[in-house]
């Protein structure tokens, strides 16, 4: 049983990380050509509507071009998705202790965490400051949860990012999307497990 829990709970995770990476390719191509026939707002409003579905995006008739995408089409560029899934699965204490009425043990929120790992993490040089452990700490001492932003990816793009690092409009144009789009997805990523958490109630 705990096991089908933690594997339901990774599965959300997962598909919400999947869900941001996609979000920011499309972004980013439709900066290219697209910047006036497409409206971001619809962008944001596809994802958002369920961040749980990576492929929700090609109902606005979008395709990821790998020519188009340049560096964010590039296999170097898979690891953000897994700083996103790190980024993510680091914050799930605070996400349990906003679920007061849920009995899901640390236990279970570990092997949520382990499950996450086994699909892919990544976090050079600690450019995600936070761990599992620390944010674990933090919420049993009713510490306030850091906001949840772009500075990970900034770090990411000026360090290992070669064309995306140029300041021109179509990385601004991007990097302006990421700071709407992170704290978006988390928020609703943390309501959705919150709502998933406290289906286990009280016993």
């Amino acid at each position: 049983m705990d096991d089908d829990i933690a594997l339901k709970f990774a599965d959300i995770i997962d598909n919400a990380a999947e869900s941001l990476f996609a979000a920011l390719q499309y972004c980013y191509l439709i900066a290219e050509n697209d910047f006036y026939n497409i409206n971001v707002k619809d962008l944001f409003r596809v994802g958002l509507v369920d961040i749980t579905n990576p492929e929700c995006f090609r109902n606005m008739g979008l395709m990821l071009d790998e020519e188009r995408l340049g560096e964010l089409g590039e296999p170097k560029f898979r690891e953000v998705l897994e700083i996103i899934r790190y980024s993510f699965a680091v914050r799930l204490p605070f996400i349990r202790r906003d679920a007061p009425e849920s009995y899901i043990r640390e236990t279970q929120l570990k092997q949520t965490y382990d499950i996450l790992e086994e699909y892919g993490f990544l976090n050079p040089d600690g450019i995600v400051v936070e761990s599992f452990k620390s944010s674990s700490w933090l919420a049993k001492t009713k510490k306030p949860e850091p906001p949840y932003d772009t500075e990970w990816l900034r770090s990411w793009i000026y360090t290992y990012g070669h064309d995306v690092a140029a300041i021109n409009n179509r990385n601004m144009f991007l990097l302006g999307c990421a700071d709407a789009l992170f704290p978006l997805y988390y928020s609703s990523l943390k309501e959705r497990l919150v709502n998933e958490f406290n289906k286990y109630g009280t016993e």
